[in-house]
């Protein structure tokens, strides 16, 4: 007779291996669920460390622009340093005067998450324009590499800072937008004044909405405190802005200086004038040839009036002496 205990005894141990492998099984999946739970938690903690302030982010926005300025007046100065070429010296004036004063335009706007986007927008535009396109050197040759160096900083900055703000995914958008924009309507040199208002569609504007109530690393707006906190802003940004001025003013004088000196109608103007200084410079001795000339003539007809005189007496008194002559001889046959 078989005995069943052997068979009993390993279906024992299979049920007992399948017990203790569905347990581990368990345990694994609660494991990972709280471990998820550990990472989920962690990442909103971090995201909470991360958030930064409106106020930050207005301090960030104005160190930029002031950044931008020394980055621009840097790159200008090495480009018309010791330049004969006057039209390369007055595009790189005006392009300076632009770019310096729209970012201070930016900076001092009532927004301050618009004040980070359009900034963004316009330094990403002058890249495009300025830089990827090659134009910089097609301009200024050589010396267009302070200009692109520079460039090309002001765009890392400008995107370091929006990293601030905006999350991986949202920045990815919203390069998306910029490129997208410049695809279809860029080209013009004015970029400097291009909003990122002109350039987001309905998707742009609800990713700033969505960043405004806190689905970023922004902290969330109140919008019924917004105003009152833009009003205690205004004052500061009025003040920062008539600092600023004085800083590029003189760059409006150099402007209208190249664009005198550049236009031709102008050149032919100041061609004209020293024509005319010229010939008020030679006028007194042309004066003095008149002068010269009517003395001569002067002095020929006097010589000619003197002889027709001489010439005059000369007859007359031979014509009395004929006279007298002919009268005496009467006289002597009368007598």
């Amino acid at each position: 007779m078989i005995s069943i205990r052997p068979l009993v005894f390993r279906r024992s141990r299979a049920r007992a291996w399948r017990t203790a492998l569905v347990a581990a099984s368990l345990a694994a999946v609660v494991g990972c669920a709280q471990h998820s739970t550990v990472r989920a938690t962690d990442r909103s903690r971090v995201l909470r460390d991360q958030r930064i302030t409106r106020a930050q982010l207005e301090e960030l926005s104005n160190a930029f622009a002031d950044r931008y300025f020394t980055l621009m007046l840097a790159a200008s100065e090495r480009v018309m340093r010791n330049n004969p070429d006057m039209q390369q010296c007055r595009i790189m004036n005006g392009l300076r005067l632009l770019s310096v004063s729209s970012m201070y335009d930016i900076a001092t706007s009532p927004d301050t998450l618009g004040q980070l986007v359009d900034q963004v927008a316009v330094v990403t535009l002058q890249n495009y324009f300025w830089v990827d396109s090659g134009r910089s050197q097609v301009i200024w040759g050589d010396r267009a590499q302070p200009l692109v160096e520079n460039f090309r900083k002001a765009r890392e900055d400008v995107w370091s800072m929006a990293s601030k703000v905006f999350t991986d995914d949202q920045l990815e958008q919203l390069d998306l937008m910029i490129a997208s924009w410049w695809a279809q309507r860029g080209g013009t040199e004015f970029v400097a004044y291009v909003r990122f208002s002109e350039v987001a569609s309905t998707k742009g504007e609800a990713l700033i909405e969505t960043v405004r109530d806190g689905n970023g690393l922004l902290e969330p707006i109140d919008r019924a405190t917004e105003q009152v906190q833009e009003a205690q802003l205004a004052l500061e940004r009025s003040f920062f802005w008539a600092k600023r001025v004085p800083l590029f003013a003189n760059w409006q004088i150099q402007a209208v200086m190249y664009d005198m000196l550049a236009l031709q109608d102008t050149a032919r103007l100041i061609e004209a004038v020293e024509t005319i200084s010229r010939t008020a410079a030679t006028m007194p001795d042309r004066v003095n040839l008149v002068s010269d000339r009517v003395a001569s003539v002067e002095r020929t007809a006097t010589d000619v009036v003197d002889r027709v005189f001489r010439g005059a007496m000369i007859l007359l008194v031979t014509a009395i002496a004929g006279i007298a002559l002919v009268l005496m001889l009467r006289r002597r046959q009368t007598s």
